[in-house]
């Protein structure tokens, strides 16, 4: 917001302008100081000589006429009269006055804060009680520099004994509507300044909550001038040197030169001198330029009188200028005819390629077929091969069945075998038996006696136990053959347990020198491929025959970007990535060529150069394609592995059940062929899911990638993943080694069951076989006894148990006939199953056999029409690449053409050339006129064209010389113009400020009953006062300042001191010691004269300084007055007591 000014006086209307303005504010004198200091011409002081004043007289015709000052002197009495008739009450102003002053560590102050009142403050005290520090602490701060103090020369003289630094900080009051930036300060401006004695000062700008703002000293330049506060106007501020002065010893030209730059004026006619300076060094150039034009029209004049003497030859230049056209767009003709052969060619290229394209279109649909019946054949072959895997599995399966019928059977026979021979010992036992009974018997009827019987029951009981002990014996030795059968089936499940281990062994210790390999070849990507890979491709590059350099290993120019895919995708391409791609027949042989030169054989691709577009053919965003985690650095790569393997509309998904369910779920995906998915048992290996020719779900595994990797990746990831491929390796290790030793440990405890049963085996045979001797014991008591007739019941219990015997027998082996039958009939059925087996297995090889050549003739059909189609896309570049040829040809003849235009153009519009004529001809005719003008020109030592050039040209110049001049002569006019009316308008001002103050003068000496009067002589700079302090003598003109008392004259001094206050814009005064020369009742009468003038001067703030006591002061509502404590002598530091 711009600043509000504020005039202190009553101007007349025709003085409202830019010095009146400048005289009653701070802001436009402000800036013109700077203007003055940051590089005008300097103006010494005294500005006031006579040679000067001839120098105005130029440019002003006078100071107003006596009518016009007396008039002014009336108005300004007249003004003065009613200001001090009124009796409105005097209010502060919302904005640029001062608040407070602290100060830290400054002059004689150790850290004092004086608060400053809205109106007028006196600040008292005796000598040496940092009084004027205050002041001096004002302007420092507001910007002033230290030596306008007439306190010191440098800030570090400022800094308190002892210290080493010291600040100032002055409060400023904004609010109101003049307010600067009151969004940013708020209501009150802090301005703080630093300094130190090492030399280091500075500004901070703060807000009203204490937040620094700025630190630039421009930044409060701006706030002084919006708030007129002209701090270093002698008038403004009035140090105790300067008031001393003024008041005290200054003369009429002193009063003069106050006066002057108090009001501003001085630095106005500072500014017109300057002015006057240019309009003096204008004119100087204005004599040089009339000099110079003088020159441009002789110049010109001489042109034109050479190109009148060339004008005579002008029909010569005629006929050379018509050649001169026609020989222009005769080349122009030549090349339109070329022009249009071009079209003509290119023509025909375009009907050679849409012909071939629609052979490569026709071929890629015979392709496309051709690769869906190859995968499908294929698909189906893989399946075949599924099914006999499956029925040789099957086969294995009723082999071991049939195995284990056989060795059935072949104990069956045995068992048989073995009931035969014992139904043939039984029926000789029982043939025994009977005939030692009828013996008995015979015998029996011969003896008597009863002492065998009790033997013969002993007998009976023995023989109970040996019987026992055999049966234990004899089942237990039954067992016998399970025990031993059980240590080759443990022996068995050792060997089938131990062969995995070595093999997962071997896997570990491949997967480490795996990991050991990646990580010593981290950066050498060529290790994946073959040995002499390096040499094969700096033979490729040495080879200057290709007509386009073959591309590869593929695996360089591919970077996966989800390396936990790797294996699966290097083993689905298999031997793609370590192929080349070529895009013609003939690259291809010399590539070949190459690689047996290096013995380093790799696949070859045949690709081209054609554009291929696979966003409509691929899935939804949502899935994840193996295009979409490869960065592909090559469009032939990217084409071929499209071409190849789908891999646009082939989708990665983690999880095998989540896989399962996008592909065979309800909704089909679109365009998905295939998926591949982890294994659940690791992610080394996959499983690819894909359709069937009929739209049947098809399941393939895919194995580990056992290489390194050939495209490029994350090498840390690759690690990782291994790492962690093999921590599972070496868990399923941990497994199979728990499974080999439980195996161990069921085959020890078999052996362990053989060796126990051994050890009770034979306690087992010596229990029955003391059994057999207790009975041979027995019987042979028995057969001493001289009666025997126990043995006839012993012959009978004999005979009947071999008869149960033979029955048990012949029972065991009616059981073994018919389990021998059972296991002859599973026998032939095993037998049966396996040569039904053996037939399906020999039809479904037949069958895989029939779909694997028929995939293989697919396959050779598929890469035949891929051929075809490759170079059906190889003769479409040829052409396209042709018609490229023929048209950058056409191109670069079409900019020569235009070219050409543009030239002839430039010559003339187009004209039709002459018949017959060619551009020779022309060209002939055209340098014989040539050679013609060439003579002439000698004569004139130069061409038509550079005369008539030089004729314009100085033309041009001296018309522009012309127009300068006058243009420099206008602005001079004008310039004297406004300066004659500035300086009249500036002599106005002068004499209505002097008369303001002489009214202003006369009044304040009548408070005091005095009579007197300023004059002012503008002519010879000179301001003085004549006072009559005796109001009784008639004679009014009053006595000099000298013939006056120290109080009258201090007195006097004053109410000058305030007319001048009156006609500057600044909010506040300062005076430092105004009363200094004053006694007691003078100091009363110029203290009370100072507020009454305060108080009608309405919102500014006075700062007083007296050496007087608070006492003598009548304080107000209005009136802020302290008094500083008076220094204790001859101690260290000085206290200030806050009154």
């Amino acid at each position: 917001m711009a600043p509000i000014k504020r005039p202190s006086a009553t101007l007349p209307d025709d003085s409202s302008d830019d010095e009146s303005v400048a005289s009653r504010t701070g802001q436009a004198s402000s800036k013109k100081r700077r203007r003055t200091d940051d590089g005008r011409p300097h103006v010494r002081e005294d500005v006031y000589s006579s040679e000067e004043e001839r120098d105005r007289s130029r440019y002003y015709d006078g100071t107003p006429d006596s009518d016009e000052e007396a008039g002014y002197e009336q108005n300004a009495t007249q003004a003065v009269r009613d200001k001090y008739r009124e009796d409105a009450q005097n209010a502060p102003m919302d904005c640029g006055i001062l608040e407070s002053v602290h100060v830290i560590n400054f002059m004689c102050h150790e850290n004092y804060m004086f608060d400053l009142g809205p109106l007028i403050n006196f600040i008292c005290g005796k000598n040496g009680s940092g009084k004027s520090a205050i002041l001096t602490a004002i302007t420092l701060c507001l910007g002033g520099k230290a030596s306008s103090t007439n306190r010191g020369q440098s800030l570090k003289s400022f800094i308190k004994e002892g210290k080493e630094n010291a600040s100032i900080t002055v409060r400023i009051r904004n609010e109101g509507d003049g307010a600067y930036l009151p969004e940013v300060y708020g209501n009150t401006i802090m301005v703080e300044r630093y300094f130190s004695r090492s030399g280091t000062s500075g500004f901070k700008l703060k807000s009203q909550q204490n937040k620094v703002v700025s630190v630039r000293k421009a930044e409060l330049d701006e706030i002084c001038d919006h708030f007129a506060l002209q701090i270093d106007n002698p008038m403004n501020v009035l140090s105790q040197d300067s008031a001393r002065q003024f008041i005290g010893s200054s003369s009429p030209a002193d009063k003069y030169r106050f006066f002057v730059k108090g009001v501003q004026l001085e630095q106005l006619d500072q500014d017109y001198r300057i002015v006057e300076e240019n309009l003096d060094n204008s004119e100087s150039k204005l004599g040089q330029k009339q000099d110079d034009v003088k020159i441009l029209k002789t110049k010109m004049e001489k042109a034109k009188q050479r190109l009148a003497m060339s004008d005579r030859h002008e029909g010569i230049r005629d006929r050379q200028r018509n050649f001169r056209r026609q020989l222009a767009w005769s080349q122009v003709e030549e090349l339109e005819r070329m022009a249009e052969n071009y079209e003509v060619a290119i023509q025909d290229a375009n009907r050679k390629i849409a012909g071939a394209e629609e052979v490569a279109a026709k071929l890629d649909q015979d392709y496309q077929a051709a690769d869906q019946e190859s995968t499908e054949a294929t698909e189906a072959y893989h399946r075949a091969e599924e099914e006999v895997r499956k029925i040789e599995d099957e086969k294995k399966e009723a082999k071991a069945a049939q195995d284990e019928i056989m060795k059935g059977v072949r104990d069956a026979q045995a068992d048989q075998r073995q009931l035969r021979e014992s139904l043939k010992n039984n029926e000789a036992v029982i043939k025994a038996r009977r005939r030692e009974i009828e013996e008995e018997k015979e015998r029996l009827a011969e003896l008597d006696g009863g002492g065998a019987a009790v033997r013969l029951a002993q007998l009976e009981e023995a023989q109970a136990n040996a019987a026992a002990a055999h049966r234990a014996y004899e089942e237990h030795q039954a067992l016998r053959d399970g025990l031993e059968a059980r240590i080759p089936e443990a022996q068995q499940e050792c060997r089938e347990r131990d062969q995995p281990l070595r093999a997962k062994r071997d896997d570990i210790e491949r997967r480490q020198r795996d990991i050991e390999n990646l990580s010593r070849d981290r950066n050498q990507q060529d290790g994946a491929f073959h040995v002499k890979m390096p040499a094969l491709i700096r033979a490729i590059q040495n080879e200057r025959s290709f007509a386009q350099p073959p591309v590869g290993p593929v695996g360089k120019y591919v970077r996966l970007l989800k390396p936990e895919w790797s294996s699966i995708i290097e083993k689905s391409f298999g031997q793609t990535l370590s192929s080349f791609i070529v895009t013609s027949k003939n690259d291809m042989n010399i590539l070949n060529r190459v690689m047996n030169q290096v013995k380093c054989t790799c696949p070859i691709i045949i690709g081209n150069n054609y554009a291929l577009d696979t966003t409509p053919n691929e899935p939804d965003q949502q899935f994840m394609t193996v295009l979409r985690i490869l960065g592909i650095d090559h469009d032939l790569v990217r084409k071929q592995l499209v071409i190849q393997h789908g891999i646009e509309q082939t989708i990665l998904i983690a999880d095998m059940e989540e896989a399962s369910e996008v592909l065979y779920g309800r909704d089909r995906p679109r365009n998905v062929k295939r998926c591949y998915t982890f294994d659940p048992n690791t992610k080394r290996r996959g499983l690819h899911l894909t359709y069937t020719r009929s739209g049947e779900a098809s399941q393939d595994p895919i194995a580990e990638w056992n290489g390194a990797p050939r495209m490029r990746t994350d090498i840390e990831a690759q690690v990782r993943l291994r790492e962690e491929a093999l921590q599972q390796s070496r868990q399923q290790l941990n497994q199979l080694e728990n499974a080999l030793r439980s195996a161990r440990d069921v085959l020890e405890k078999a052996k362990q069951a053989v060796t126990r049963h051994k050890r009770r085996e034979a306690e087992l045979k010596v229990s029955y076989q003391q059994a057999d001797d207790e009975v041979e014991r027995l019987q042979d008591a028995i057969n001493q006894d001289s009666v025997e007739g126990g043995k006839l019941d012993v012959l009978k219990q004999a005979l009947t148990e071999a008869e149960e015997a033979k029955a048990l027998d012949e029972g065991s082996f009616q059981d073994a006939v018919v389990a021998l039958d059972e296991k002859k009939r599973q026998l032939s059925a095993a037998k049966a199953e396996l040569t039904r087996l053996d037939q399906e297995i020999a039809v479904l090889q037949t069958e895989s056999k029939k779909k694997e050549a028929e995939a293989q003739r697919l396959s050779k059909r598929r890469a035949t029409l891929l051929g075809d189609k490759n170079a059906a896309i190889v003769r479409i570049d040829d052409g396209k690449q042709d018609r490229a040829s023929i048209q950058r040809e056409s191109e670069q003849h079409q900019i020569k053409l235009a070219d050409f235009i543009e030239n002839a153009t430039k010559v003339s519009p187009r004209i039709n050339v002459d018949e017959g004529e060619t551009y020779q001809s022309l060209k002939l005719k055209y340098e014989k006129l040539q050679r013609d003008l060439q003579r002439y020109d000698n004569q004139l030592r130069s061409t038509r064209e550079q005369i008539a050039l030089e004729a314009a040209q100085t033309e041009e110049a001296y018309r522009n010389g012309l127009q300068q001049m006058e243009d420099l002569e206008r602005l001079g006019q004008a310039l004297k113009n406004a300066l004659i009316t500035r300086r009249d308008r500036w002599a106005k001002f002068r004499s209505f400020i002097s008369a303001r103050a002489k009214a202003q003068f006369t009044y304040l000496l009548s408070e005091r009953s005095f009579r007197g009067k300023l004059y002012a002589d503008h002519k010879h700079k000179l301001l003085d006062i004549q006072v009559e302090p005796d109001i009784t003598k008639r004679d009014g003109s009053g006595r000099g300042a000298k013939t006056l008392s120290g109080g009258e004259k201090s007195f006097s001094q004053i109410c000058l001191l305030l007319s001048i206050w009156e006609a500057m814009g600044s909010p506040i005064r300062c005076l430092d010691e105004f009363d200094v020369y004053m006694d007691s009742v003078n100091r009363k009468m110029s203290i009370d004269l100072l507020i009454s003038a305060a108080r009608q001067s309405k919102g500014r703030q006075f700062i007083l300084i007296t050496p007087g006591s608070k006492s003598e002061i009548k304080l107000d509502s209005d009136i802020h007055a302290k008094e500083l404590a008076p220094p204790e002598r001859g101690q260290a530091t000085i206290s200030f007591d806050r009154v």
